[in-house]
């Protein structure tokens, strides 16, 4: 914890619905700063419904996109992009290389100290194209495999996701949190909360 001592870490959870969803349920439930001390580190969210990496890469005079507009440089980031732009014609190392590129961009040119690339998660076959589930898993091994000797960014598993697609609410994309399954969201948010846990181990000296 000695990186902490001075200030608590900077830490921005950032992506599409996934987030979105899961700082929602945050509100909901009163759950704050993913139950983290608040001398440890300060947690917000930058959820967009929709999100794809075409956006992020958009700029509006001359500014970045709007997720990635920081007043103050976060120590941490974690990111979960990429399960919205796959269709049947991806190649999922461009999109792999895509989503490293982003968080190398955070690194190198905006100077955060750790980004996490979220593993990305399957969906049910009726709301997506032909090949999806595979073509997430592909992704997800390039991404593990192009992260591996990367300063500054870790690939991030989540734990719990692949046995079923159980996790699944009713629409067979976003994660279950209806009042009387909401386990699926709970893993969710205790995967992201362990990342954040485990960042002083990762950390770029300053």
């Amino acid at each position: 914890m000695a990186e902490t001592a001075d200030k608590p870490l900077n830490v921005q959870i950032i992506g599409h619905s996934y987030i979105r969803r899961l700082h929602e349920y945050c509100d909901k439930n009163n759950i704050l700063n993913l139950r983290l001390d608040r001398d440890f580190c300060a947690v917000n969210f930058r959820g967009k419904g929709g999100l794809r990496l075409r956006h992020i890469g958009q700029t509006s005079g001359g500014s970045r996109h709007e997720l990635f507009h920081f007043d103050v440089v976060p120590d941490v980031v974690f990111l979960q992009v990429g399960g919205n732009d796959i269709s049947a014609h991806t190649n999922c190392t461009q999109l792999a290389r895509d989503i490293v590129s982003l968080a190398k961009y955070l690194v190198l040119g905006v100077g955060v100290r750790l980004v996490y690339i979220g593993q990305l998660i399957r969906r049910l076959p009726f709301t997506v194209c032909t090949g999806y589930n595979e073509m997430v898993v592909q992704t997800n091994i390039n991404l593990e495999a192009m992260t591996k000797h990367v300063a500054g960014v870790e690939f991030w598993h989540h734990r719990g996701f692949w046995a079923s697609l159980a996790y699944l609410g009713p629409d067979g994309v976003h994660l279950d949190c209806t009042p009387s399954h909401s386990q699926p969201m709970r893993k969710y948010l205790r995967s992201i909360r362990n990342a954040v846990i485990q960042a002083p181990k990762f950390l770029r000296p300053v």
